[in-house]
Formats: structure tokens, C-alpha cells, sequence
């Protein structure tokens, strides 16, 4: 998930775009935040959807055997994987799996990337989420590896920074609460989370981000599958948050809903595109694009800054459609 790079000028233009779009976020027709979130705010359930959005029934319809090379390199340094039959334990000088790692570690990555599958599945469709895209954003992520860089502040599963956690406490209103009651007490907080004293977010933000750090110097591996799979529930919920904001800016910006610019997959690409690269570039880039009805249209209008975005989606439907 990015926000790492953007100018002085998108960072003031996603506060004033925060005030705007949050004020009214509850004026949206949607349903309760445990059903079809992203259907409502896309304004129309769609009669099929593409196979990328699909549902699915078992948890044997999101395995994936793919090759994850950063995964490889997880598992051979935690130890997970013992390398010790391959050229410098399997790794590289900077780190990485080398050949040997690589082939060494191919079972072991295969079943990794799949035992959050039945919490991914759970998640998705506790909330109608497609469960395919879920499995997709954790893959370009984080390659399935749930750990956390505090450095660059990407934290988890899903990688989430500091925006993402604004994202996700600013739109679930009802995950928002919970957080609050963590910190706070039964009571939780009286105030929407865009009007908290910003001290008291970043004390939330905070919290959001420790409960999907998996880093666990006492665990296997030195990583807490648990939190891993916590990692998942904030992920869903922070899907859904993009969901609502993109909704809005779309509104925002064109006077028109979702559904009647978008179709439903180009929607759901631009709903990547705002969790990664953020409601500025999201914001930016529709401004820019006089006849915004499709996704490429879009795309091509990114900014210089945002361009990530647009590449983004192209991994993610690698990911899905091989």
C-alpha cells in the first residue's frame, strides 16, 4: 500500500479531500457495513460479474501455486526453511533466494501462500468482498509474508501504512468504535475519527497498525500467524473503506454515481488503485480525465506521482488471471 511519495501539493489536497468526503460519508446509500458495501456504493448490483470478482464456495477456489521469490527469501532467513544444503544457505549477498533457494523452498512457498485461504474466504464473504482480489492485494503486497517494516511504515499482510489505518478508522465507522473502546474504555469516543484531537488518532493509527504487526521475536519464524490472520479481518475492512471513499470522490468529482460512469470491474480498479496510491492521485487523476467512463481513461491521467496506481492493477489482475 503506497503514500510514501507524494508531493506537498497532494498531501494538502488529500486533507482538504478528507474533510470533504468524510463529512458526509454516512449520506451514502449503503447497506449495513456487514453486507455488500462495495455493491451499494457502487449503486447497482451487477447481474454477472467477471470472473477476477466472483465469489467462492471453498476454499480450494483461491489455491495458487505461484512462484514468490521474496516469500522464498522469508522463509530461508526466518529459518522456516532449513538451507543448509544450498550455496550460502539458499541466499544471495543482499538477502535474496538464490537458484537453489528457490527450488529448495517450492513446496513450502506453495502451501504458505495458501493457509490464510480460509480466513481470506471467511472474511470475503462475511462482507461480499471478492475473494480472489483479497488473495490478490496480499500477494502484491507482502508475497503472503505477514511481517512489518517500521521503518517505511508498512505494516502486515496487506503492507498498511498510516494512511490506510486513517482510511480504514475515517470509513468503518463501526471498526473505528472498537479500536476506540480498546484505548478508551466501553464508552469508546464520542467524535468521528476526522474530528479527534490528532493526537489522539495517531494513538489509534497506531493501534491499528500493531494489531496486524505479526513480528514475534519468541515465535516460529519470528512471526505470529495469528496475527497474520488479523491481518486479513483489517484488510477486508480497509477494502470496504476504499470502497465508500472512492464512491464518494466519484460523486465528488462528476456528479454521478459509480454504476452509471463505471462498469463494475472497471469500479473495482479504481477502488485498488485508491487503497494503494491514495484519494489524491484517485482525485487527481478523474479532474484530469474528460470523459471518465473506463478505467484506461483514467489510468492514463494519473499524475506523475500516482503513476504506481495504474501499475498496480496490472499485478493485481496478474495475479488472478495467469
Amino acid at each position: 500500500m503506497a503514500s510514501r511519495s507524494w508531493s506537498s501539493l497532494i498531501r494538502i489536497l488529500l486533507i482538504i479531500l478528507t474533510v470533504m468526503i468524510s463529512a458526509s460519508w454516512n449520506s451514502l446509500p449503503v447497506k449495513a457495513e456487514s453486507e455488500g458495501t462495495c455493491q451499494a456504493a457502487y449503486g447497482l448490483t451487477p447481474d454477472s460479474v467477471s470472473d477476477w470478482l466472483m465469489a467462492a464456495e471453498e476454499n480450494t477456489d483461491l489455491t495458487t501455486t505461484n512462484r514468490y521469490d521474496i516469500l522464498a527469501a522469508e522463509l530461508l532467513s526466518s529459518g522456516l526453511v532449513d538451507g543448509s544444503t544450498c550455496p550460502s544457505n539458499g541466499l544471495n549477498p543482499d538477502g535474496s533466494a538464490n537458484g537453489c533457494g528457490v527450488e529448495l523452498t517450492t513446496d513450502h512457498v506453495i502451501a504458505w501462500q495458501n493457509q490464510y485461504d480460509a480466513v481470506i474466504l471467511s472474511a470475503s464473504q462475511s462482507t461480499e468482498l471478492p475473494p480472489k482480489v483479497v488473495k490478490a492485494v496480499i500477494a502484491v503486497e507482502s508475497q503472503f509474508w505477514p511481517g512489518a517494516n517500521w521503518r517505511l511504515g508498512e505494516i502486515g499482510l496487506g503492507q498498511m501504512t498510516g494512511y490506510g489505518a486513517d482510511l480504514v478508522l475515517m470509513w468503518r465507522p463501526a471498526y473505528f468504535q472498537s479500536i476506540c473502546q480498546k484505548a478508551f474504555g466501553e464508552n469508546g469516543c464520542a467524535a468521528q475519527y476526522l474530528f479527534l484531537e490528532p493526537s489522539t488518532q495517531n494513538l489509534l493509527r497506531g493501534m491499528v497498525l500493531r494489531e496486524i504487526d505479526a513480528m514475534c521475536p519468541n515465535c516460529q519464524g519470528g512471526v505470529d500467524l495469528e496475527k497474520g490472520k488479523q491481518a486479513v479481518q483489517v484488510l477486508t475492512e480497509t477494502l470496504n473503506a476504499s470502497c465508500l471513499q472512492s464512491a464518494r470522490i466519484i460523486t465528488m468529482v462528476t456528479g454521478k454515481s459509480p454504476a452509471s460512469l463505471l462498469s463494475y470491474d472497471d469500479y473495482w480498479r479504481l477502488v485498488l488503485a485508491n487503497y494503494h496510491a491514495g484519494a489524491g492521485c484517485v482525485y487527481q487523476a478523474l479532474r484530469k480525465t474528460k470523459n471518465p467512463n473506463s478505467w484506461g481513461a483514467i489510468a492514463s491521467n494519473f499524475s506523475s506521482g500516482c503513476t504506481s496506481g495504474a501499475a498496480y492493477i496490472r499485478r493485481i489482475e496478474e495475479q488472478i488471471k495467469p
